[in-house]
């Protein structure tokens, strides 16, 4: 897992270049404003989707794994032998069924009020809806933005997103402990 971290303390970097351990270097400047805000918010995206969009978005499962784990997992407080979620779903809107956003979690539930380590299992609201909801203190810390010129097609999550694809991965502390990593996936032509 890469060790940068961007976008702690403002939204903005003067170069506007993000270094990619895995793709090209991305240059913000060529980017959407909705699309640059929605790389560098620490809220919650569906909110943020929905005031865009101006619909309400919902969280559509593909996966949701309860997993025990055989090895460690970088980045999270997390061992073998460790129970995790693993979560993939869509963002898509209620009225026109556009998927804005795939996103790919782990969660830890040992670091999460087994309340809500239930309800995140049900599958049906997202990560940050939740948390919100719940009232629970959280810090998150983006450390990976990359440019994805196609989808693989083996991956079944971000098939479904046509064309181009900006990632960004983030974990969400709670408590002070990495709790959950997020990667989501935005189809750049839907920003544009």
């Amino acid at each position: 897992m890469t060790k940068n971290s961007y976008f702690k303390s403002c939204g903005y970097t003067a170069d506007s270049m993000i270094k990619s351990d895995i793709g090209p270097d991305l240059d913000l400047n060529n980017m959407s404003p909705f699309l640059r805000t929605m790389l560098v918010t620490d809220g919650t995206v569906t909110k943020s989707l929905e005031a865009w969009f101006w619909e309400p978005i919902s969280i559509t499962p593909l996966n949701n794994t309860l997993k025990i784990l055989s090895h460690k997992v970088d980045g999270l407080e997390v061992n073998a032998g460790d129970k995790v979620l693993q979560r993939e779903v869509y963002l898509k809107g209620d009225h026109s069924g556009q998927i804005f956003a795939a996103a790919r979690s782990t969660v830890s539930l040992k670091h999460l009020p087994e309340h809500i380590g239930k309800r995140l299992e049900e599958g049906e609201i997202g990560i940050g809806e939740l948390l919100r909801e719940q009232g629970v203190e959280t810090y998150r810390d983006i450390f990976d933005v990359n440019y994805i010129k196609s989808a693989p097609a083996e991956d079944a999550l971000t098939n479904q997103l046509q064309g181009e694809i900006i990632a960004r991965s983030y974990r969400i502390r709670v408590n002070g402990h990495p709790a959950i990593i997020v990667t989501e996936f935005f189809p750049i032509s839907i920003y544009s």
